[in-house]
């Protein structure tokens, strides 16, 4: 136990990561000792972003079915509905109005006259149906879209090579959506789903719609558009003049590509931040002219285990659930968090963070305990000779500690590890190359649909891991077709029953979001509130104003 003292104090040094339950966020005072650093730019009105360059954003915009938030896609992007900061309310967006019928089962949606994209083309009901209808053949999306769109009358025939997605009609402006089941979330999911060009990619091959050409220049729907683009280097956003709400006041975004993130920062390249590296953050409150706000969402760090592919075949070393429950037991997860994430991360047990009302009492919380993971180990017949190979894509430093300690605990227990970074995009090689047994995931999440959403044998991605088991289809159904607050808490039971019963992923932690704004230059108005940075809610960004 001192060798992982010792390496958790050194790694202290250089913190990193954070994030947890769904609350708006509201000013913290940046501690009054920090001492000063250097001061920003002189500003020309032009916000300031940093990006990290990774081979996932290398010469081409963000790909929004998979991630939609982030500062910029909120800026380039929209959707047919709002959120606000909470995410639980939505207003008309793209839509002019709304009507979910009596049963639930019919969405009639009406689209505001007008409405362009970027290049002046006219935006339509037509795109709304191209977007849903392309979505749910993409071979990446996220599981908020691909479980409520699989309950559309006709999905599965449509993915299966019907001419049309019958239950998405369109006549004139007005959309109609017609379910084979009630989903609960439908509208609050069609307000974060981005709609996406038809006359630019209606070509493009629903598989590969996230590598397409279209990401290098996209055409926007949003309060702005793409301006200069110099590769690997910056881009800019510009106001669009084919947008019909509120002209925004800043008139220019601008977004470097830089390595250090803390660096830009402290160098005043950086007006506006959103974190969960607890190493970032313990710097960026040196910096004066930032004000903190904490964000309280619902943010998962866990492994994913490659049990099996979608052939069926299974992955001998891990398809025991022993072998995964043992994982837990090795690791001392309450240390980890004190020592790595101070006052940032819970202990995670169950998709429902235990400090709420729906926590399933009697949880098994899986407190440390090597020679329980030993029992288990040698009763599921492990073979300690094998070698499990854990991968990661993270790269702040925290991350790096975190599952070196990781793999210190397991080789404490007799566990041989092969601990490595992801070389590729960590959506290639978590789902299509696969060469692992865990891997170190996050997941912001939308709503518990989203979590225990990954279990559904259609989930696009997890089907590849998992192998398209269908043990959580029929609650999961279940929680997406009702928002019934007795009725969810019901269900969520049961969800966590049957999740620590198969224990697919290995939870580790809940953790919260920071967003840093530069106060000396940014000016935000009065009542603006801040919510889950990876989704798309009401910034009130046309009123912001740069100094």
């Amino acid at each position: 136990m001192k060798k992982i003292i010792a390496l958790i104090a050194v790694s202290i040094l250089s913190l990193g990561i954070f994030a947890g339950c769904q609350k708006a966020a509201t000013p913290a005072e940046t501690p009054a000792e920090t001492p000063a650093e250097t001061p920003g730019e002189v500003s020309d009105g032009t916000l300031l972003l940093a990006e990290a360059q990774t081979a996932e954003n290398s010469g081409r915009f963000p790909y929004v079915w998979v991630n939609r938030g982030g500062i910029v896609n909120l800026m380039m992007y929209r959707s047919l509905f709002l959120a606000d900061p909470t995410l639980t309310k939505v207003e008309p967006d793209l839509a002019e109005s709304f009507k979910l019928s009596d049963d639930g089962l019919t969405l009639t949606v009406v689209m505001k006259d007008g409405l362009k994209w970027s290049d002046g083309e006219a935006l339509t009901a037509e795109d709304v149906k191209f977007s849903i209808a392309t979505n749910l053949k993409a071979s990446q999306s996220s599981g908020i879209y691909t479980n409520a769109f699989s309950n559309i009358k006709g999905a599965k025939a449509w993915k299966e090579g019907a001419a049309d997605l019958e239950g998405v009609k369109v006549d004139g402006k007005t959309i109609t959506i017609t379910l084979d089941a009630v989903t609960g979330n439908l509208v609050n999911v069609l307000g974060q789903f981005v709609i996406l060009p038809k006359h630019k990619l209606e070509n493009a091959n629903p598989l590969e719609i996230h590598n397409d050409a279209f990401w290098k220049s996209p055409v926007t729907s949003g309060m702005y558009k793409v301006g200069e683009v110099v590769e690997n280097n910056y881009y800019t956003l510009v106001p669009s003049e084919n947008y019909e709400g509120t002209a925004p006041k800043i008139q220019k975004i601008q977004v470097n590509f830089i390595n250090d993130l803390v660096a830009a920062a402290q160098a005043g390249k950086s007006d506006f931040i959103t974190t969960n590296v607890s190493g970032q953050i313990s710097e960026y409150n040196k910096i004066k002219s930032f004000k903190q706000y904490p964000v309280d969402i619902l943010f998962y760090r866990y492994l994913v285990a490659n049990i099996k592919d979608t052939e069926g075949k299974v992955n001998e070393k891990i398809s025991d659930k022993r072998v995964r429950e043992a994982i837990l037991y090795a690791v001392d997860r309450k240390t980890l968090a004190e020592s790595l994430y101070p006052e940032l991360a819970a202990l995670s047990n169950t998709g429902v963070p235990s400090g709420l009302g729906t926590y399933l009492k009697g949880a098994e919380d899986y407190a440390y305990n090597p020679e329980k993971a030993k029992e288990l180990l040698k009763e599921a017949g492990f073979d300690f000779n094998q070698t499990l190979k854990i991968r990661y894509y993270y790269n702040d430093q925290t991350s790096i500690d975190f599952m070196d300690a990781v793999a210190f605990y397991l080789n404490e227990v007799g566990i041989k590890t092969d601990v490595m970074a992801f070389q590729n995009d960590a959506t290639t090689e978590l789902y299509k190359t696969k060469d692992y047994d865990f891997a170190l995931k996050g997941l912001s999440a939308f709503g518990y649909e989203e979590w225990y959403g990954e279990y559904k044998s259609t989930q696009a991605n997890f089907k590849n891991i998992l192998g398209g088991d269908t043990t959580f289809d029929a609650l999961i159904n279940k929680l997406v077709a009702t928002a019934d607050p007795a009725e969810r808490a019901s269900i969520l039971q049961d969800l966590q029953k049957l999740e620590q019963e198969n224990l697919f992923k290995v939870p580790f932690f809940n953790l919260k979001q920071m967003i840093y704004v530069n106060n000396d230059k940014v000016v935000i108005p009065a009542g603006v509130e801040f919510g889950n940075p990876w989704y798309n809610y009401d910034m009130q960004f046309e009123n912001w104003t740069v100094k």
